[in-house]
């Protein structure tokens, strides 16, 4: 059986909720004095395209999976410690490369991580937002075999699965 992707389109509403989403997590995380992401470095406007990407892709797999999607952050002060979904579903956004794979810090929450790749390739493109749920990966064991700092030194080691390794989304 042939793995299927999911395509996804957001509508305004669901787009204005990712930004007002991302907006909130970059606020919690200033006055926790907290970075965006490990050894992350690449400013305040590369920071906030991240971060949104991140949310639309959290979006996207809600609206994919008809599951409900509860704009988490920390308002307490606190690291946000759940799942971003229910059943231990944690979902990473990217945006459509020539060569997209999921990347796992071994650090991170075990679970099930869902890979969503926002599907503009041109600029006009760009501001249509349409997704692709390309597949999950479970997370439970250390993985050594897929550890790599992708060439970039001052960046902690990550574990990379490629997409043509990622379970159909259906059997989730």
């Amino acid at each position: 059986m042939e793995k299927m992707e999911t395509k996804i389109k957001l509508t305004p509403f669901e787009v204005e909720l990712a930004f007002e989403n991302s907006t909130r997590r970059y606020i919690s995380n200033l006055k926790q004095g907290k970075g965006f992401s490990y050894g992350y470095t690449d400013g305040f406007e590369k920071t906030i395209t991240d971060s949104v990407l991140g949310s639309l892709g959290e979006i996207a797999w809600a609206k994919a999976s008809n599951t409900f999607f509860n704009n988490s952050y920390s308002d307490s002060y606190a690291r946000y410690t759940d799942s971003d979904f229910q059943n231990n579903i944690e979902v990473r956004t990217q945006k459509k490369q020539d060569y997209n794979f999921l990347l796992i810090r071994p650090n991170e929450k075990k679970g099930k991580y869902v890979l969503a790749i926002h599907e503009g390739t041109n600029p006009s493109e760009k501001l249509k937002f349409n997704f692709s749920i390309m597949g999950w990966f479970p997370f439970d064991k250390e993985m050594p075999e897929r550890l790599t700092n992708f060439g970039h030194p001052n960046r902690p080691p990550a574990y990379k699965v490629e997409v043509k390794e990622l379970y159909d989304i259906n059997n989730l």
